[in-house]
């Protein structure tokens, strides 16, 4: 999950971006496909909130994901840079980092990321929009896909359906991978 205190920014932005575009919390939440209560869990930071969930509450008020993760919307419109350990980072939960690599890029269509995951890490099955790229940087990832599992290593990479549940665990240590989603 997101430090405690990430998640209560990021909810609040949430809600003030709601509001901001006259969504009820009943009408926002059926864009969402989900239950009311669902989405009030989300914005009132009691529940985190899946990567892919983000997205959909960025597509729905038609805004760039980083102004809901970093509180700021991207600048840069013919490229962005990252210099080693200068991406914009987020703690998704203990043990599970990822860090933006195109942040700064105004309405990108992919969503590259380095994602480190700690041993013993057992991230909930998410699913989203779009297509997705695991290349795996260091160590060894299990990949729950569906009904299937595919075991990974360093210079191994899956390309897949991100519209079926999925969920990345490190095998044996920490793993590194370098994930690119499509929009």
């Amino acid at each position: 999950m997101l430090e405690h205190k990430q998640l209560q920014e990021i909810s609040a932005r949430i809600k003030d971006l709601r509001e901001f575009s006259d969504y009820t919390v009943e009408t926002f939440a059926d864009k969402l496909g989900m239950t009311a209560g669902e989405y009030a869990e989300y914005e009132n930071a009691e529940r985190d909130i899946p990567i892919g969930i983000l997205y959909n509450i960025a597509g729905v008020l038609e805004i760039d994901p980083s102004v809901i993760l970093f509180g700021k919307g991207a600048t840069k419109h013919d490229a962005t840079v990252v210099y080693s350990g200068k991406g914009t980072s987020i703690e998704r939960y203990p043990g599970y980092e990822f860090v933006s690599l195109n942040a700064d890029f105004i309405n990108p269509e992919l969503e590259p990321m380095i994602v480190t995951l700690k041993e013993g890490v057992t991230p909930e099955l998410v699913r989203h929009s779009g297509q997705e790229l695991n290349y795996v940087l260091k160590g060894k990832l299990l990949l729950m896909l569906g009904d299937k599992e595919y075991y990974l290593r360093a210079g191994d990479s899956i390309y897949f359906n991100a519209t079926l549940p999925h969920a990345q665990v490190p095998m044996g240590g920490e793993a590194e991978f370098l994930t690119v989603i499509q929009k």
